[in-house]
């Protein structure tokens, strides 16, 4: 397939799924996008087309980095680093937050990454998707543009918080994109955001496809609401 076919393909793709817009999963378990990443989607159609190509190394500053299919290779190759997380954008916050030198991220059905500050010892991985999907993702998961003062987290925590605040909604500390809110809040699942009731809270915890416009939607709903 031509790279332009490729492309016409990644672009009905993204089309696809602007269209199949659902009420929000903001749930405790809930899936790590709604819609898929464009590095994620990209580099699929890639490994689809042409999974014998040479690929160029992806340069993460400050990072070190492999690749798995999933997090039982990751673990079994790397079984000195005993940081694991569940790949959610409140987790990686918190591991870039705390300074860990090194961790193994658990990006469920996307595959796994070791990451870490300092050189890893080498470790063959199963050829597969991950190879052609990963190294991009973890780039923009970790990257700038992200947890940057001006970051899509940042900014989007920043407003998050003061909305909560001013309604007081808040049930204990919260973090970038994990908000336990006052049990009453959980009415707001009826009206398409959908959390989780847990140890007398409504919980909401964001995952990496939360938008602006799904920011402009909570924002709306809760000053309707409360």
């Amino acid at each position: 397939m031509t790279l332009r076919a490729i492309e016409r393909e990644f672009s009905e793709i993204l089309t696809g799924q602007l269209k199949e817009l659902s009420p929000l999963n903001l749930e405790l378990h809930g899936p790590l996008m709604a819609q898929i990443h464009p590095q994620i989607i990209w580099g699929r159609l890639q490994f689809e087309h042409n999974p014998d190509q040479e690929l160029p190394q992806v340069q993460i500053p400050g990072w070190h980095y492999m690749c798995f299919g999933d997090i039982s290779e990751a673990v079994s190759k790397y079984q000195d680093i005993q940081h694991k997380l569940v790949g959610r954008p409140w987790t990686v916050h918190q591991f870039l937050s705390d300074g860990h030198e090194a961790a193994i991220i658990d990006f469920l059905e996307y595959g796994a990454v070791v990451v870490s500050k300092t050189s890893l010892k080498a470790a063959q991985s199963n050829p597969g998707v991950h190879h052609f999907t990963l190294p991009h993702w973890l780039s923009y998961v970790l990257g700038h543009e992200l947890w940057g003062p001006f970051g899509k987290w940042t900014r989007f925590h920043q407003r998050i918080e003061a909305l909560l605040n001013k309604h007081l909604l808040l049930e204990g500390s919260s973090t970038v994109g994990y908000y336990p809110l006052k049990p009453k809040a959980e009415k707001i699942a009826t009206l398409g955001l959908h959390g989780t009731s847990i140890d007398k809270a409504y919980l909401l915890v964001l995952p990496w496809s939360f938008s602006l416009s799904a920011l402009n939607k909570l924002e709306e709903i809760i000053q309707q609401e409360f």
